[in-house]
C-alpha cells in the first residue's frame, strides 16, 4: 500500500510540474533548504555514478554541465565509460577527474578553481563534509551544495533524487517521465508479491573482482542488502556480517542455505578481475561464461541455490544508480517467478535506455542474467 501511494504521489507531482522558475529553493535529501539562484551550467559531482541520473535528465549530453567530478565509472566500468566518451567526446574530455575520496574527501581549492555554480554530493558522505566544515565554506563562497541519495534508501530516494535534480537543472519533464515509470513498476511488483513467502538470498558483491579463488564479499543492511530486501528477499548478509559490509566464508554460505545466490559484477579495471562484465556495451556470452566459471569455484556445488539452479548476476553499479529499478525487477522476478510471469526486466531496461536517455539507439546493454547451470 505504501508503494501504491508513492506511485500516486509522483503522478500528482507530474500533473503540475513545469519549467523551473529561478531563483528556486529546494529541500535536498539531507533535509537541507538550498537556494538555487539560476539554472546551473557548471557542476561538480562527488560520486561519478550520478552520471546515470544526469543521463536521464540532460539527455542530449549528460556531461555538458560537469566541469569536475570523481569519474568512478572509468575505473569501475571502462567499457561503459568508453561508450559515454565516444558518444559525447567533447564534454567527456572537458570534465576534470578529481578522483575524490570515496567517503567525500575533496580538494576545495581544485573544486573552486573549476568555478562551479552547483556541487552534488551523496548523503552517505555527509560526515566528511561536516568534519571538514565544507558546507559552510562552500556557502561562504556562494556555491550551493545539494545532497542526493541513490544508495542508503535506494528505491525510496532514487526517484526523489531524479525529481530533485530535475527541479534544480530545469529538467522537470524528463524527471517526471522516468519517476512515473519507476513508481508504476515498483507498485506493480509490490502488489504481485504481497504476502508471498520470502526467499533467503545471499549476494556476493563484486564477485570475481579479486580473482577466481576469492569468496565472498557481501553487504549487510545497506546497498545491495537494501535492494535484496526491496525486491522481497531476506538478505543473509545482514546476519552474516557485523558491519555494513564484510567477507564471508563459503562454509558460512553453505550453512546459511540460500534459496537464491546473486553475484554482482562489473568489468573492473583491477588486475586479476574475472568479474562478470555487465554494463553498457556488454556481451551476453562473456557474461554467461564469467558467471559459469564463478559457479564452479571450490565448494559451490554444496550451496543450495547452486544445486537448485537459482544463481543470478546483476550489474554491480546499480546499487548506487538512479537506474536501480532494473535491479529490483530482475531480483523480484528471480525470487518470485510464478508471481511475476508478465514482468520483463530486460524489455523495461531497453525502454529506459531508448525513451529516457540520449544514448545511441540499439546500444548493447546487459545489466543482468541467470547463470548457466553449473557442471562441477
Amino acid at each position: 500500500m505504501r508503494l501504491l501511494a508513492f506511485a500516486g504521489l509522483f503522478a500528482g507531482f507530474g500533473a503540475t510540474a513545469g519549467a523551473t522558475d529561478y531563483p528556486v529553493t529546494v529541500t535536498d535529501l539531507a533535509g537541507r533548504s538550498v537556494e538555487i539562484k539560476a539554472e546551473p551550467q557548471r557542476i561538480v559531482v562527488q560520486d561519478g555514478r550520478d552520471l546515470f541520473a544526469l543521463t536521464l535528465l540532460d539527455r542530449e549530453d549528460p556531461l555538458k554541465r560537469v566541469v569536475a567530478w570523481n569519474n568512478i565509472v572509468s575505473r569501475s566500468d571502462p567499457q561503459t565509460w568508453n561508450l559515454f566518451k565516444s558518444t559525447w567526446p567533447e564534454s567527456a574530455a572537458k570534465a576534470l577527474d578529481m578522483k575524490f575520496g570515496d567517503e567525500g574527501q575533496i580538494n576545495i581549492e581544485q573544486a573552486v578553481a573549476a568555478k562551479p555554480d552547483l556541487i552534488i554530493y551523496q548523503v552517505r558522505v555527509r560526515k566528511a563534509l561536516d568534519d571538514a566544515d565544507l558546507l559552510k565554506r562552500f556557502d561562504s563562497l556562494g556555491v550551493p551544495v545539494i545532497m542526493i541519495d541513490t544508495e542508503m534508501e535506494p528505491t525510496v530516494n532514487a526517484p526523489k533524487t531524479v525529481s530533485l535534480l530535475g527541479k534544480v537543472l530545469n529538467r522537470e519533464k524528463e524527471a517526471r517521465e522516468y519517476t512515473d515509470f519507476y513508481a508504476t513498476r515498483l507498485a506493480e511488483i509490490r502488489k504481485a508479491i504481497e504476502g508471498a513467502p520470502k526467499p533467503k538470498v545471499f549476494v556476493e558483491a563484486k564477485a570475481g573482482q579479486k580473482g577466481a579463488d576469492f569468496c565472498c564479499f557481501t553487504h549487510g543492511d545497506v546497498y545491495w542488502g537494501k535492494l535484496i530486501s526491496e525486491a522481497g528477499g531476506i538478505n543473509l548478509g545482514s546476519s552474516l556480517v557485523k558491519g555494513r559490509t564484510g567477507d564471508v566464508t563459503i562454509e558460512s554460505v553453505i550453512s546459511a542455505a540460500p534459496d537464491v545466490y546473486v553475484m554482482t559484477g562489473s568489468p573492473f579495471s583491477s588486475d586479476g578481475s574475472v568479474s562478470p562484465p555487465f554494463g553498457f556495451g556488454a556481451h551476453k556470452q562473456k557474461v554467461s561464461a564469467a558467471l559459469g566459471a564463478l559457479e564452479r569455484r571450490k565448494g559451490f556445488d554444496l550451496v543450495k541455490a547452486v544445486r537448485d539452479h537459482k544463481v543470478y548476476g546483476v550489474y554491480h553499479q546499480l546499487y548506487a544508480s538512479a537506474m536501480n529499478l532494473y535491479a529490483v525487477e530482475l531480483l523480484a522476478k528471480a525470487f518470485y517467478p510464478d508471481h511475476l510471469k508478465g514482468l520483463d526486466p530486460d524489455a523495461d531496461l531497453h525502454k529506459i535506455v531508448a525513451e529516457f536517455t540520449g544514448l545511441p539507439k540499439g546500444v548493447p546493454v546487459v545489466f543482468g542474467a541467470k547463470a548457466p547451470e553449473a557442471s562441477n
